[in-house]
């Protein structure tokens, strides 16, 4: 028969026995005891939870990471337009501010200036959560609302910029220190390795002897 309403029951020493009331023999049930988790069983979901979370920032971490190569993609672009105008101003070589250019990049990541601080206003098509994750690691939880000073996005994303601008072929392709400044330079028409516009050699000197 099914046990009797909790007001039936009475509590009678450490294993918490329950007594049938009303008239008639009483008979006792002992409630079955529910193991409690131990604590290292306790420590294993702590770290099967902290495992799990952290799956979940690396999860956006690569978010980020897709969001920024598509970003530099641009970048990439706009610096090619500058060097191309350059080059049909005849010159050889083209200096580019890689601030400058995030300018012409669309959704990149804007700024507002704080108490004469520079600080990241909108990640665009990005999130705030991503890009710490991705150059902060994932071991501690991103604090919405935490700000992100401009110039550290830019410095996080410099590097790969330069090496995505270093397999266009140019002769010298590097950052002037302290700058935000890309400089890279090409073979002029003639020069060594050219394409040869009035570069040929010339003829060798007769001997005396000929």
């Amino acid at each position: 028969s099914s046990p009797p309403p909790s007001f039936w029951l009475k509590r009678d020493g450490p294993d918490f026995p329950w007594r049938a009331g009303g008239g008639g023999g009483a008979r006792t049930v002992r409630a079955r005891r529910v193991p409690m988790a131990t604590f290292a069983q306790t420590l294993t979901g702590i770290v099967r939870d902290a495992r799990k979370k952290e799956g979940e920032r690396k999860h956006q971490a690569q978010k980020w990471l897709t969001h920024e190569s598509k970003l530099l993609d641009e970048g990439v672009d706009a610096f090619k337009r500058r060097c191309m105008r350059a080059a049909e101003e005849e010159r050889c070589e083209a200096s580019v501010s890689f601030e400058v250019l995030t300018r012409d990049i669309s959704r990149f990541p804007t700024r507002v200036v704080t108490d004469s601080t520079h600080l990241v206003d909108d990640w665009g098509d990005g999130a705030a959560a991503w890009w710490y994750y991705a150059h902060r690691g994932t071991m501690t939880a991103w604090t919405p609302g935490t700000p992100v000073m401009f110039a550290e996005l830019l410095e996080s994303m410099m590097p790969k910029f330069l090496e995505k601008v270093n397999e266009l072929g140019f002769n010298k392709c590097l950052r002037i220190a302290g700058t935000w400044k890309v400089v890279a330079s090409w073979q002029p028409p003639g020069g060594k390795g050219g394409d040869g516009g009035g570069g040929a050699e010339p003829a060798p000197k007769r001997s005396r002897n000929d």
